[in-house]
């Protein structure tokens, strides 16, 4: 979907052609649900020197527990947190180290935006609600025109599930800042990771992790946040947070694998810092011809069908024009075992016909009646909308080409079943 590069401040670029961004969690509130990530003020600076010497260019600043069974507390407490902590800031924290501001609300926002144009300090703010919690935050976002990170929200914090889900909550939250003349290069997306609300189980984010590609359809940095969350626990049967941390650096290499330019996390270590530098590594890098003004790139397989028309209405693509385009974007390969002969022909001829194919053991070329009670493999070649258009194809056919058209409409229908192809439950797999 294009390369990613932002220059979020002078000097600070996040993207493809930058190192993976640490962001570490500097938590001031004594609610959250890793009671070992609470940072009280007299643990500050070596906390801070810490995070700074494992490699964190961002500190992440929360003054509210964000987990959704955690005790509230006043604004007015969430605001003095902040304000005791940032204000010993400036002789704890180098200048060219930003800060993110970890709320939903619009007066602790405001406060600690002018706190960091008093002092010198490069400001993001992290709204976990994406404007929801608090509407007055979009019009402070746009008067100060900061960077903003925007997790996926319809309504309350997390409460978008599958990939789909989070794809259009994102989108929402972005629609809205571009109709404000918001320069979206300075936002940065965050799935939500976590356990948000209670029908969101381990596999969802497992899914989201699977699918973080496709959140590239933004053009934005992809920002996750996993550390030691609820999804390991579920993998690991383990309910104490802080036993979670190998299972956090294994998420962390895949999320990196899959797309991540920012890693949110409680751990900021040796061993974060090693597992970043090594996922990184292997991720591919952008392939980018340049001549003059113009510039080819390869793009990479996209898996949703959503994502596509986001990703085409980026480029400024009619939103008709994106939904038809999008299911040829995505790519196919379905294979068929034990097909006869005639089956694969008629297969081929049919998917032909549509710009697909299909590839066939080289003895099914002929039409010999032996040929008819031999079985072989197929493998359909094609695109998601040319394999859709094959399934109505092969409806109240003969030959038993209807039976195969369902088999194939029920395996597309398969990728969409998260909690069975999440599941690690094995038995519920097959």
């Amino acid at each position: 979907m294009g390369s990613i590069h932002q220059e979020l401040f002078e000097g600070y670029s996040i993207g493809d052609f930058s190192p993976v961004r640490i962001m570490g969690i500097v938590n001031l509130s004594p609610e959250s649900f890793y009671q070992g990530s609470f940072i009280p003020n007299e643990s500050l600076q070596i906390t801070i020197e810490k995070f700074i010497k494992y490699g964190a260019t961002i500190l992440d600043f929360g003054a509210r527990s964000t987990a959704p069974w955690s005790d509230p507390i006043s604004l007015d407490e969430e605001l003095d947190r902040m304000q005791k902590t940032l204000t010993m800031i400036p002789e704890l924290v180098p200048k060219d180290i930003i800060l993110s501001i970890d709320t939903q609300y619009s007066k602790v926002a405001r406060w600690s935006l002018e706190f960091g144009k008093k002092h010198g300090y490069r400001v993001i703010l992290n709204d976990i609600s994406s404007f929801q919690t608090d509407p007055k935050m979009l019009d402070l976002v746009v008067s100060y025109n900061c960077p903003v990170c925007l997790m996926a929200t319809f309504k309350k914090p997390g409460d978008a599930k599958t990939p789909q889900e989070i794809l259009k909550a994102l989108h929402q939250s972005i629609l809205e800042l571009k109709k404000r003349n918001y320069d979206t290069q300075k936002v940065m997306v965050d799935p939500g990771i976590g356990k948000w609300v209670a029908e969101k189980t381990y596999e969802y984010d497992l899914a989201m992790l699977d699918h973080l590609h496709d959140f590239r359809a933004f053009q934005v940095p992809i920002l996750v946040g996993l550390s030691r969350k609820s999804f390991i626990g579920s993998i690991l049967e383990e309910k104490d947070a802080s036993k979670r941390d190998i299972g956090s650096l294994a998420a962390t290499s895949i999320a990196i694998y899959n797309g991540a330019h920012i890693i949110r996390t409680h751990d900021v270590d040796e061993k974060m810092q090693h597992t970043i530098k090594v996922a990184s590594a292997i991720r591919r890098k952008p392939i980018q011809i340049q001549n003059n003004n113009q510039i080819c790139e390869i793009e990479e397989l996209i898996r949703d069908k959503y994502a596509t028309e986001i990703h085409l209405s980026e480029l400024g693509v009619s939103l008709p024009g994106a939904k038809i385009m999008s299911g040829k974007m995505i790519s196919k390969n379905i294979i068929l075992k034990n097909i006869t002969a005639p089956q694969g022909l008629i297969l081929k001829q049919e998917l032909l016909a549509r710009g697909g194919d299909v590839a066939l053991h080289r003895e099914v070329v002929t039409t010999e009646n032996k040929k008819y009670d031999e079985k072989f493999t197929a493998v359909l070649i094609g695109t998601l909308l040319q394999m859709e258009q094959l399934v109505k194809k092969l409806r109240g056919q003969d030959l038993e080409l209807d039976k195969l058209g369902k088999m194939i409409e029920a395996s597309l229908h398969k990728e969409e079943q998260i909690k069975e192809i999440y599941s690690t439950n094995y038995l519920l797999i097959k």
